[in-house]
């Protein structure tokens, strides 16, 4: 299908030997019994910094729940070198959340380290007994346990400096600028600016607000650039805007929306009632009857507007008749069709494009595709709500229906505008479909390369390479240097020390040590959800952009294995590859055994109650309650087993497993009667699923395990 290079990392310090390189590989590969014979064989040739080595050996075995075993090893290695490796032993407790067992490691005299694992009991010492920092975890913890409205001047100083790495001790000088909003003086605004610069908060917003308007401060500007901040500042930004000019706010339905929506019905009611002009208070009663949920009347109100009112006022009332019609949970095509009919009648109106686009999703889910395509092009028409989706799923709309020029047109604009977004690879592959559709062969194949060229890990990028035979996708792993780089450096000395779980925190929250360092020390730390939200992030933000996309030499701690050789044992005998199981669980829990969704899925695999008991039944094994869905053996068995059933119902379909795992066997086999799959052309299937979050899985796993079927073998 596609050739994919997984190169050695490479270390700039002189003294790191290929050996280590090896044992990188091994760990970023999930060969981790092979990575731990070269790291012991590492510690006792004695050229490597032990600390540089002990993080790798704590790191591996805390990706794959095998914390205990690395204790038993530590204390082997502890004993022939004759050093108390207490800190490592408690940094990979407190990793998997058994501060109780942590503690009780922990001398009496490391006072601080026994505050920090007791942080969530809220247990305060007697002043006059800790001992001074010498560290940034200490004086964290010193910020942590400091009484509200205690903290001096300077040592705010110093927290906020120290919140540029440790992101949680931002909210420690929250809480003291909070108690003292009312202090006169300069400094309160001098640490709250400097604070903003390190660390984003929206309750930070929400004082500074607070603030301004116990001061009687700031321009009309400053006021209005705060309104479309939610809550309790657009509130706040709204009611000081009345006060700085009546006349003008006064009659601006925006504020009485933010009134209304904020609790303050009397208030919008007032301004209403002190409008000559009939056409702003009626808008205005609208916003009231809508929040005081009396969806009845607002209808019969936005029935009774006559045409010739203004047109401004015509087009609020069709957009909350659309409103009011959902509250009452009139049928879908009614309401839909609503907010479709108000985007065409008033398409310059400034909710105009996405109430279309609310259209469009709903008769696309229905795969009505002339109405999923007439609203999607309404939408593009009147603005740019849903961007880059809204062009690709416009396109696919329009080719389903039989205007594949209009959409391979929608595609080319989408791609010219957004040329990096996560919708791109599907329009450049759906081009070429176009262009196979009318003969042209030769610009298929330019468009199918480009994709692979484009997109080398991503769902089309990959099917494009497997059906043009290219060769693009690279995993080249970067330079690691853990002690080349001060906050790398300052993980490391934290796990010595026991604070494991802060030295996670740091790597994950701050900015100062760049994306590609930082994923690479939680990688090595063993902790993947870390490093796949971090790396997501800075994909979103390059997309969004107009950057780029996920460089390639990020991808190693992008894809990475920690359960390889569980699961390479647990499927032997079940008719699955064990890429999928890793490409499914990289997917529903980003390798956290600890994941929990809201519905109550949890573990690795992400395992429902009621699927678990449906196995245990099968196969006669035992019912899983509480703490065994967070146990790998047993999730990971557990799930296998489930995606086997499915693959077995559904013929050997990946596809339609896949589907199966994530919305039911009901609607798998539902949608196979409806549109059945062409084992040839599985993108036509998946694309007209009719739930996004569904389709988007399916995609996402198959490229999951394509990569990891290589990366295997």
């Amino acid at each position: 299908m596609f050739r994919l290079l997984l190169l050695l990392l490479t270390v700039s310090l002189p003294l790191m030997s290929a050996s280590l390189q090896r044992a990188d590989s091994f760990i970023l590969s999930g060969m981790n019994e092979r990575a731990v014979s070269e790291l012991l064989e590492l510690l006792r040739e004695d050229d490597i910094p032990q600390n540089v080595i002990l993080y790798r050996l704590a790191g591996l075995y805390h990706a794959v729940g095998r914390e205990d075993d690395c204790i038993e090893l530590l204390d082997s290695i502890g004993q022939e070198s004759g050093e108390n490796l207490y800190g490592w032993k408690v940094s990979l407790l407190d990793l998997s959340r058994r501060s109780d067992e942590a503690l009780a490691l922990v001398p009496p005299d490391d006072i601080l380290l026994r505050l920090w694992l007791q942080r969530e009991s809220g247990e305060v010492p007697a002043s006059g007994i800790l001992p001074a920092p010498d560290c940034l975890a200490e004086r964290a913890v010193r910020a942590l346990i400091c009484t509200d409205g205690r903290m001096s001047k300077g040592q705010m100083e110093q927290t906020v400096l120290d919140a540029a790495l440790l992101g949680f001790l931002g909210d420690e000088v929250i809480d003291e600028l909070e108690i003292s909003l009312e202090t006169e003086g300069p400094w309160w605004d001098g640490i709250a600016v400097d604070l903003s610069l390190v660390h984003e908060s929206g309750r930070l917003d929400r004082l500074s607000a607070a603030r301004d308007m116990h001061l009687v401060r700031g321009s009309a500007e400053t006021w209005e650039s705060r309104l479309d901040l939610g809550d309790e500042v657009s509130l706040t930004a709204a009611l000081m805007l009345l006060r700085i000019d009546p006349d003008k706010w006064g009659r601006s339905w925006l504020i009485a929306d933010i009134l209304a929506g904020g609790g303050r019905i009397s208030l919008a009611d007032s301004i209403a009632a002190a409008s000559h002009d009939i056409s702003f208070a009626t808008g205005v009663s609208m916003a009231i009857l809508r929040e005081t949920a009396q969806h009845g009347q607002l209808l019969a109100l936005c029935d009774s507007i006559p045409p010739d009112m203004p047109d401004s006022l015509c087009a609020r009332a069709a957009l909350f008749r659309a409103r009011a019609l959902r509250a009452l949970q009139r049928p879908p095509d009614e309401f839909y069709g609503s907010y479709l009919a108000y985007a065409h009648a008033y398409p310059w109106d400034d909710k105009a494009s996405e109430a279309a686009y609310l259209a469009a999703r709903y008769f696309d889910s229905e795969r009505n595709w002339p109405a999923a395509a007439d609203a999607y092009m309404a939408a593009l028409s009147s603005g740019d709500f849903g961007a880059a989706r809204a062009h690709w799923r416009g396109g696919f709309c329009h080719y389903m229906c039989g205007r594949g020029s209009t959409g391979d047109s929608i595609w080319t604009a989408g791609i010219e505008k957004y040329p990096f977004s996560a919708w791109c690879d599907e329009m450049l592959f759906w081009k070429a479909r176009y262009a196979n559709r009318i003969g042209d062969a030769g610009r298929e194949s330019e468009l199918l390369l480009e994709t692979a060229g484009r997109h080398p890990w991503e769902f089309y990028g990959l099917l494009a390479a497997e059906r043009t035979g290219s060769d693009y996708l690279r995993i080249e792993a970067p330079e690691i240097n853990l002690l080349g780089n001060a906050v790398t450096a300052e993980a490391l000395d934290m796990m010595s020390r026991g604070y494991g779980s802060m030295a996670s925190s740091m790597l994950s929250d701050t900015e100062l040590s760049g994306p590609e360092t930082s994923s690479a020390a939680l990688s090595l730390m063993g902790c993947h959800h870390s490093t796949l939200t971090l790396l997501r992030a800075l994909d979103f933000q390059l997309r969004s952009g107009n950057i780029g996309i996920l460089p390639e030499n990020l991808l190693s701690f992008y894809f990475p294995a920690p359960y390889r050789e569980l699961t390479q044992s647990t499927v032997a005998g079940l008719d699955i590859p064990q890429a999928i199981v890793t490409g499914l669980m990289r997917q529903e829990s980003y390798f956290s055994r600890w994941a929990r969704s809201w519905v109550g899925a949890s573990g690795l695999i992400q395992l429902m109650p009621g699927t678990a008991g449906d196995i245990a039944r099968w196969y006669g094994l035992p019912v899983l309650s509480g703490s065994d869905f967070f146990v790998p053996e047993k999730s990971i068995q557990y799930g296998s087993l489930y995606l086997a059933r499915q693959f077995s119902a559904f013929n050997g379909s990946s596809v339609l497993a896949l589907a199966a795992y994530n919305a039911g066997p009901g609607n798998a086999a539902k949608w196979m009667e409806a549109f059945p799959l062409e084992e040839d052309d599985p993108e036509l299937f998946i694309e007209q699923i009719p739930l996004t979050e569904t389709r988007g899985y399916v995609k996402h796993v198959m490229a999951n395990t394509w990569i990891y079927s290589e990366l295997f073998n």
